[in-house]
This record gives structure tokens, sequence and C-alpha cells, in this order.
């Protein structure tokens, strides 16, 4: 992706990551490192455990709900907590994709993808989107520094790399986790097994988009230990950390009533905690606390039929499947057909690039 970018060839990349999100054949003019890439990545480790992969799927899927509540409200803007680096590529994805709303569908088509049941199979959805995501990621590193950006947009050599291995492991955690521990929150009942394959589920994730499995925690203690150890080096307030909360917010408070546009906010601060909330530039809204307490019987009860009938389990399965497609339908019909863009502006100028001066010629 680098290269392409370096040597102009902006259109290329754009319809490389377009034709990433189907499994026809490729063109001959494929670049050869891009055949390699998809022949590495075209299926998960013979090593990996189907039967933990199917069982955290199938949970995901019942859950549905109080997932979308948590993912929505904890695990995407807690990562907007990130003081140095990580709020930074946040904002500036925003910014290469055009919208807030976008990025937003994009990031939960992509947890959608990877997390309902059969989407890490060889064919499945969740493999397609793994591969256009590492891409696009190696777009943005690029763009992030790109210095064909304005000056008050320049990337700072003290934050690191973009989009880097530690960032990276705090995302999965993220969704896996740390939304656990919202789905707790909200009076779903988990146990030990349920969110150590959720943890699995995400590690698996995590190697196929390049983070090295030996950095990743294999527990949910140790999880919960970097977890820790991130908050404590990097979370804190942010100009970025608070714009993309702004927006954030907004993008919810648009799929609710106005009357319950308080009801946002205050779902956010009392599943990211005060401190987080705090950093975030949130309030809470008292208005609205009696709904959390209502979310929790509701969840609670549907845990426990969930957990005595297989008939209402196979109800909840089905109807969460249901929800979590037609919710990421919604938020993502304005943006339909409308795929990943590298802009115009990343291309080289003939003096920062030799190597294209010399194909000018």
């Amino acid at each position: 992706m680098r290269d392409l970018i370096l040597n102009g060839n902006i259109n290329k990349a754009n319809q490389i990551l377009a034709q990433l999100d189907t499994y026809i054949a490729w063109p001959n003019d494929t670049p050869p490192k891009l055949l390699a890439y998809l022949e590495a990545t075209a299926k998960l480790p013979d090593d990996v455990d189907a039967a933990r992969l199917e069982r955290a799927q199938q949970f995901f899927t019942t859950y549905g709900i109080p997932f979308g509540i948590s993912l929505m409200c904890r695990s995407l803007p807690v990562l907007y907590a990130g003081r140095v680096g990580g709020a930074q590529v946040l904002a500036a994805t925003g910014q290469l994709t055009g919208h807030f709303e976008r990025r937003a569908s994009e990031t939960l088509r992509f947890i959608l993808n990877v997390a309902e049941p059969g989407g890490l199979d060889p064919d499945g959805k969740g493999l397609l989107t793994i591969r256009k995501i590492r891409l696009i990621h190696a777009a943005v590193r690029h763009f992030a520094r790109s210095k064909q950006r304005g000056a008050a947009e320049n990337w700072h050599a003290d934050w690191g790399v973009p989009i880097n291995q530690e960032e990276l492991i705090g995302t999965m955690l993220a969704f896996s986790q740390q939304a656990i521990e919202g789905l707790r929150q909200l009076g779903v009942k988990v146990s030990k097994e349920q969110e150590e394959d959720q943890l699995y589920l995400w590690r698996v994730i995590g190697a196929a988009l390049g983070i090295h499995p030996e950095a990743m925690p294999v527990n949910i203690n140790e999880a919960r230990e970097v977890w820790r150890a991130l908050q404590r080096r990097n979370f804190g307030p942010s100009d970025a950390g608070k714009m993309l909360t702004k927006a954030h917010v907004a993008f919810l408070q648009a799929n609710l009533p106005d009357l319950a546009a308080d009801l946002v906010p205050e779902l956010m601060v009392k599943l990211l905690g005060s401190r987080n909330a705090s950093y975030l530039g949130l309030k809470k809204h008292n208005s609205w606390s009696w709904m959390m307490d209502v979310l929790r019987w509701v969840f609670r009860w549907k845990s426990r039929l969930a957990n005595s009938s297989h008939t209402v389990e196979s109800f909840m399965q089905e109807y969460g499947e249901h929800f979590m497609e037609v919710l990421q339908k919604h938020w993502a019909s304005p943006y339909c057909g409308q795929a990943f863009q590298i802009p115009e502006q990343m291309r080289p100028s003939a003096a920062q690039c030799p190597m294209l001066q010399r194909s000018e010629a």
C-alpha cells in the first residue's frame, strides 16, 4: 500500500481497497506483494480452536443488544481517552474518510463481520474485512505522517508510530475484556468460560490484524493487568479525544428521539466510569439515571432465561443477529457504496518522490 502511494498510484490503491470486499479473481496487473499478502491471509492458522471461536460468536449474537450498547457506549469511546497517539490517529482517520459517521459505521461493520458465526471461515466476511482493515491501517500510517497535511495536523514524533502494537492491543481489549465489563454493568451474567472465549476470539482477530501473538494477554487476568497498564501509561484528556467524543455522542443522538438526547452521555458516563468520562469531557445527566436500572433489570432477566432454556437462548441468538444487522444497516445506509478512499492530496509531488520523477521523465 505504501509503495503504491509513494509511486503516485492512488487510483490503483483505491481499486484494491474496493475489491477487497469481494472474493472475485484479481487482475493480471495485481502487484506481486499484494498477491502474496492475499495468499498468506486467505485463512486462519490451522492451530486455531474453531470450537472456541464458534462459542464466542454465538455468545455475541445471543446478547446482540447489550453488546451493541457496551460497544458504542464503552468500548469505542474509551479508546478516545488515549492521550498521546491513539486519539490523534482516530481523529486523522475521521478526516481521511471524510465523515465521523462513516468511520463509526465502518468500525461497527468490522466488529459484526468478525464476531458473527462463520465470519472467520475461509470464505467469511470477517476475513475479507480484516484483510481490508490491515491495508487501511497501512494507508492511515502513511497519511498520519504525510507532509502533505497542514502544519497544525502534523504527526508528532513523540506520539510514536501511528496504529502501533500498543494501540492495536488496546483496541482488541476494548472490544473483548472491556466490552464484557460493560455487559456486566448492564446486568448480563457472563461466565468465566464465556469471558475467556471472547478474549480468545479477539486474540485471533488481533493476530490476523498484525498483532504479535506473544504481545497479547493469554487470559482474562493478564488482560486486566495490561488494560490497567495502558490506562496508567497513556489515558488522559486531549483535544482530539474530546472532539471525537462530541462527534460520537452526536452520532448516537441522531438515532434517538430528541427527548432521549441526554440518555447517550448518561449511558456513556455510567459505562466508562467517572474518570474516563471526565477525560472525554462528558458530564452526568441525572434525568436519565433511572434508565440504567431499567436496562439492568431487563438484561438480567434475559440472561437468566437464556441460561435456563435452550429455546429462549435460540430465540435470543436469532433476535440478536437481526437487531445487530438492522442497526448496522441503519447506521451504514447513508454511506452504502462509498468505499474507503485514499485522498488525492496524499499523492506525492515529483520533488518528494525521486522514483516518481524517474517514471515521469
